[in-house]
């Protein structure tokens, strides 16, 4: 039987629902505000990303078709044809990437991204050895691998400073020592996280190389992107074309220390340098990616 109350303790009884419904309200209302702070800050953060991104990749596109715009003004010469022949290899399969990349995952874009940017670095360093593009020392020179190399190795990180500080003004063997430790590095960065008993295992019928013992580098780059969970045959094609970019121009270093001292100046040895440790970032961010 309900229990019977006086008109002022039911209007007690009334204003103290109120009251609790009130502060219930307000308690509602204050999460209901935190979480849509929360969400306006995260979709401002994630449309400031994108914002950096699209600006990234415009950049990235405009300076790539201007430095293919140069290449393809360039004299046909016998003096860097290799340089040329290799860059337009690479043009060629970064455009095999460009057309398929849009249905790739979000790693496989990731890593398309970078191409482009590997692409126009390629084209810069063959405008500048044609005398297409001035090099620019400055600029070269601000740029290191400290943090990514020595993450993953310090041995790795040790030969590159090793490389760098080699191209000195005061070193007249600069470009023959570059090339000695820029090689091991590629080398050993790809080795390291693609050992040939860890490829062999994943796949006992991949393709050798020359001596037909050893591993293949294609294979070597497919395994890492397996692990990377971007497998895409288009991919792998073109960061196996980067790479022997890149040791197409250890043979112009070397020859930069052939017969004349010094036949590339300082700042187009800083040029090719730059070319050079960027394709090395791009594999360990191939690498480094392996713990996502």
């Amino acid at each position: 039987m309900p229990r019977k109350v006086t008109p002022a303790q039911y209007n007690r009884m009334v204003d103290d629902y109120n009251r609790k419904l009130k502060q219930a309200v307000d308690k509602r209302n204050r999460e209901v505000t935190a979480h849509n702070r929360k969400v306006k800050r995260a979709i401002d953060d994630y449309n400031r990303d994108v914002r950096a991104y699209n600006a990234r990749v415009r950049s990235n596109r405009q300076r790539l078709n201007a430095e293919i715009a140069r290449l393809n003004r360039q004299r046909s010469t016998t003096r860097y044809v290799t340089v040329q022949t290799s860059t337009i290899a690479l043009h060629t399969a970064y455009s095999h990437v460009d057309e398929q990349s849009a249905l790739w995952n979000e790693r496989g874009q990731e890593l398309a991204d970078l191409a482009e940017a590997e692409t126009a670095n390629s084209a810069h360093v063959a405008n500048t050895l044609l005398g297409e593009t001035a090099a620019d020392a400055e600029e070269t020179e601000e740029t290191s691998l400290t943090d990514e190399l020595s993450a993953l190795s310090l041995d790795l990180h040790n030969r590159w400073e090793g490389a760098r500080f080699a191209i000195n003004p005061r070193n007249p063997d600069a470009a023959r020592h570059f090339c000695t430790s820029a090689r091991e590095v590629i080398v050993e960065l790809i080795n390291m996280k693609a050992p040939d008993a860890a490829v062999l295992q994943a796949k006992p019928n991949c393709e050798r190389g020359p001596d037909g013992k050893a591993v293949a580098r294609r294979e070597k780059i497919g395994y890492l992107l397996d692990l990377n969970g971007a497998s895409y045959e288009a991919l792998g094609d073109f960061i196996e074309t980067n790479v022997n970019d890149v040791m197409n121009l250890f043979s112009q270093f070397n020859k930069g220390t052939h017969g004349t001292a010094g036949r590339f100046d300082i700042p187009t040895l800083r040029t090719i340098k730059h070319r050079v440790e960027d394709s090395i970032r791009f594999l360990s961010t191939l690498v480094r990616g392996l713990s996502r």
